[in-house]
């Protein structure tokens, strides 16, 4: 079709067409017929229809489809009029990149300039953008973005050799940089990166090119590295880098050479301490009481307010009141008034005897929203109040939005991660009176996903019917109806884990509403004679729900129906919520328990299902307002 987007301006693409009054549902099916045609390569069909389509909402995909086939004959002209046509598409705010990258393979640099006067932010476009200033004469401009663009610990596109090239011909990527980039592939991991840097050096910088690649292969190998290596500021940030590694892997054997390191390099008492805090990190756990003591000693004289916020939680495991007051007495000011730490704040008090002093912060903090404000409502035997506030009713105009008429049409093909790229895009850029009516309008639309991230980006966290939509309530009540689970659980399971994105897909490969890894699906479905054949169902919402239900009661019954347990084992795995168990031997409560947890993902995922649970419970009209039933309540963990 290049023949014909050649001879027709890209403003006649988008803004002529044939008058066509139609119905919505005629356009789609022309726009079915047009998708066919063209994935058939049928590009008179695809030519005839094009034009028709002027007035169906998501006609500026048809037209990027068009434009961007053709990406390498088209103009910076014809691709700034559609980025203008189309400015708030999300695939537009691509194409400014993508043509960027075009016009350096067309070696076009005034145009590639004019077309970007700013740096794009991705890498690729960005090294082209540089090495367009340098081909200019932009020498200068050319050299800081080289510098900018060096000094990262990652790999770097291939587009970015040719201004790595000249600017190290001109003698600006010196041995030094090239250390200083080790340093930085060495903290991020890429350990492949950094022993290819290390080759690049001279033969006078070799020794402490290999000497850092050895590092993150063998931290041990920082005793040997902090002593033979002149003291500068980059020895001694690689040596505190490598040296937390070396804590992690032997924290008795760091701490034997802690003292001849730091001297080696002449570190000052913060660097020092930094390298005692590493391994104060690593006796958090079954230690002799000398080593206990050099801990807590060690966090004492700490500026790390999370490393004493861990030591709080470990009093908290261990069931000592008397170390819980203590530590909560060293954390700073502001670490203090958050929730967990007010909340035991009251606690201490009232073990202290000084009732109404704790009794007056559980009160102060009932009154905000989340987990330890619905605790302190349980400790104090007072109904939590859930405080809802109403969205503005969306008017007429909103339906009206082109974003909207698009997202409607993406979710209608079940396009729903290109409708959630547009949903974002528009909320953010739309003031908080639009932005709560269209959280409304996504709610009565029944789009359970988009309800949920119109609250997230507008932070409408008052907003709770938005925030935690009934969604897929029919699926729960056929798959919850007969299991020991109650559905207001599994929805808040669902609600965390997706936040009711059927789509969603973490890096691991968890998928759909309950994020189930396809083994446990397989071993679920298997075990409850449930039909599942690939991974590719749980994206399926009634089968995930199906499947993720099973499961979970599979957790909830094997921890004797807590879902406090239930939940951490659903997120960090059934064999740890045992050690922990272990570990806390029964002396501690729920609530000692759930921060005392030591993942802070875990942590956290436990205390928002408990605070979903509640509320789903609240538009269930469920009449229990506490946060922790009766058996999780009273039981020692």
């Amino acid at each position: 079709m290049k023949g014909w987007l050649s001879a027709v301006p890209v403003t006649m693409l988008l803004v002529s067409s044939t008058v066509w009054a139609d119905s919505l549902q005629a356009q789609r099916e022309r726009y079915q017929a047009i998708k066919v045609a063209w994935d058939a390569n049928k590009m008179d069909e695809v030519e005839r229809l094009l034009p028709t389509l002027h007035d169906y909402p998501l006609y500026p995909y048809l037209a990027y489809r068009e434009l961007t086939q053709d990406l390498d004959i088209v103009s910076p002209r014809q691709v700034q009029e559609f980025i203008n046509t189309y400015p708030t598409l999300p695939v537009a705010k691509n194409l400014k990149t993508r043509f960027v990258n075009e016009l350096a393979r067309r070696q076009e640099w005034k145009s590639l300039l004019e077309f970007s006067p700013e740096a794009p932010k991705p890498a690729e476009a960005q090294c082209n953008f540089y090495f367009a200033n340098w081909a200019v004469g932009n020498k200068q401009v050319a050299w800081q973005g080289a510098e900018k663009a060096w000094l990262n610990g990652r790999s770097m596109p291939s587009a970015c050799d040719k201004l790595f090239n000249e600017w190290e011909k001109a003698g600006y990527l010196t041995p030094e940089m090239t250390l200083e980039r080790i340093n930085l592939a060495i903290k991020e991991g890429n350990t492949s990166i950094a022993s290819y840097l290390a080759k690049r050096l001279p033969a006078s910088y070799k020794t402490i090119g290999d000497a850092l690649v050895k590092l993150q292969n063998d931290p041990a190998s920082v005793v040997t590295f902090a002593k033979t290596m002149t003291p500068t500021d980059f020895t001694r940030q690689a040596t505190i880098a490598a040296f937390s590694r070396y804590a992690r892997q032997s924290p008795d054997a760091a701490r034997m050479v802690l003292n001849s390191i730091s001297s080696a390099q002449k570190m000052n008492m913060a660097e020092k301490q930094l390298l005692k805090d590493s391994i104060a990190w690593q006796y958090m756990g079954d230690v002799t009481p000398e080593q206990a003591q050099w801990r807590d000693e060690t966090i004492q004289e700490s500026n790390s307010s999370s490393l004493r916020e861990r030591r709080v939680r470990l009093a908290l495991g261990a069931g000592d009141k008397k170390g819980v007051a203590s530590w909560l007495n060293r954390l700073p000011a502001e670490v203090k008034n958050k929730e967990e730490w007010q909340y035991w704040q009251a606690i201490t008090l009232i073990d202290a005897g000084k009732k109404a002093e704790g009794e007056t912060l559980l009160r102060q903090l009932t009154e905000k929203r989340g987990f330890y404000p619905m605790v302190a409502a349980q400790v104090l035997e007072v109904d939590y109040p859930v405080y809802v506030k109403t969205a503005v009713k969306p008017d007429s105009s909103v339906s009206q939005l082109p974003e909207v008429q698009r997202v409607r049409e993406l979710m209608y093909w079940e396009l729903d991660n290109l409708a959630r790229s547009e949903w974002v895009s528009l909320v953010a850029s739309l003031p908080a009176n639009q932005q709560e009516q269209l959280a409304r309008y996504a709610f009565d639309n029944k789009w359970a996903d988009l309800s949920v991230q119109a609250t997230i980006t507008a932070k409408l966290w008052d907003h709770l019917e938005e925030r935690f939509p009934l969604a897929w309530d029919k699926e729960f009540n056929l798959y919850t109806k007969s299991k020991d689970i109650q559905k207001s659980y599994a929805m808040a399971i669902a609600r965390q884990e997706s936040a009711w994105n059927p789509q969603a897909r973490s890096p691991v490969g968890a998928t759909g509403l309950m994020q189930l890894m396809p083994a446990t699906a397989k071993h679920t479905a298997q075990k409850q004679g449930i039909n599942y054949v690939n991974a590719s169902q749980l994206t399926n919402p009634t089968t995930n729900i199906e499947l993720g239900t099973a499961y979970l009661e599979d957790v909830y019954q094997q921890f004797g129906n807590n879902r406090i347990l239930a939940s951490a084992a659903y997120n960090a795995g059934p064999s740890r919520v045992t050690r922990w168990l272990g570990n806390s031997g029964g002396r501690i409560d729920a609530v000692a328990f759930v921060e005392s947890i030591p993942f802070s993902e875990t942590r956290g995922y436990v205390k928002n299902v408990l605070s979903y649970d509640l509320f789903y419970r609240h538009f269930m009209g469920q009449k229990n307002s506490k946060v922790l039933l009766s058996n999780e309540w009273n039981m020692k963990y």
